[in-house]
């Protein structure tokens, strides 16, 4: 259970997890009304989607995930190294993969139709599943292919809030939806793209052509800073425009500013600053949507 809990990657599980519900917040506050069981309900969902992500990207990265602990991993980047360890077989965790998309499909056929959600969120709980499970996994391993950043942004990002905000309102107001999904999805691109630094030997070695291979460290140095600023810059914006939840979010906009300078100034070729921007890149995107939800419910 212990291995089985590590290989699961539960603290990386807030990522959709947190996005959801600044949605089920904001649609609340659309609404006036709040649904918890189709809520609870598609957390698991998530979560089951999340599970079959990292058990599949452990299973296909077996071998780049053991360069890289070779090399430049930290404990944000590359894989859990359970199975490079032989503690769980490769059949076993494919297997509990599968059960867990077979979940994830059956609580997304319940809502849709069981509890009349309709096929429009079916069809975008697909999408972001796709997006997700096919990330580092065959055919399409979108990580592998300069476009992984871009789907894990939408699926763990924008998506999320859109689903959260429709289980209480059932409707797609775009503006709203729109609004408070970018920067969940701005800062989670963010995250990948500084958990690529550390494994950027390794992933370069296997061919595995995601943004930072493409561009290099230092090109990718310079977009992660140009995205941490205007990350900022959009909150620090809405806030001063009469989006009142946004002042909630200036705390993170502060952070994406700190972290976006030190990526420019060159932290990151330092080792240990580098896990610690990697680890406060986490932590925005957590209090982005934790404090958008808090300004949504408070406001």
């Amino acid at each position: 259970m212990k291995n089985w809990l590590k290989l699961s990657r539960p603290e990386f599980h807030t990522v959709a997890i947190f996005p959801l519900l600044l949605g089920a917040s904001l649609g609340h506050a659309a609404s006036g009304s709040f649904f918890l069981w189709p809520t609870l309900l598609a957390l698991a969902s998530v979560v089951a989607i999340m599970l079959a992500t990292y058990w599949l990207g452990e299973v296909y990265d077996f071998e780049v995930d053991r360069l890289s602990a070779t090399l430049e991993k930290n404990k944000f980047s590359g894989g859990t190294l359970v199975l490079q360890e032989n503690n769980i077989p490769h059949r076993k965790v494919s297997m509990a993969s599968l059960l867990a998309v077979a979940v994830a499909l059956i609580i997304g056929l319940y809502l849709a139709w069981g509890a009349g959600y309709g096929t429009s969120l079916f069809l975008l709980g697909m999408a972001g599943a796709f997006m997700g499970i096919f990330y580092g996994t065959p055919p399409f391993q979108w990580a592998y292919k300069g476009v992984g950043e871009i789907m894990i942004a939408l699926s763990y990002g924008w998506f999320p809030v859109a689903a959260g905000y429709y289980l209480q309102s059932r409707s797609w107001d775009m503006e709203p939806i729109v609004l408070f999904g970018l920067a969940p999805a701005i800062s989670i691109f963010m995250v990948i793209l500084i958990n690529e630094f550390p494994d950027f030997p390794a992933d370069r070695q296997f061919n595995k052509k995601n943004l930072v291979v493409r561009l290099g460290r230092e090109r990718s140095a310079i977009l992660y800073g140009v995205t941490g600023i205007g990350l900022a810059a959009f909150i620090v914006a809405l806030s001063l425009t009469g989006h009142k939840a946004f002042i909630y979010a200036l705390p993170a906009a502060l952070l994406s500013f700190w972290n976006a300078i030190d990526v420019l100034r060159g932290k990151w070729k330092d080792r240990n600053k580098l896990e610690e921007i990697c680890g406060r890149t986490i932590a925005l995107n957590l209090l982005i949507s934790i404090l958008l939800a808090t300004g949504i419910l408070l406001g």
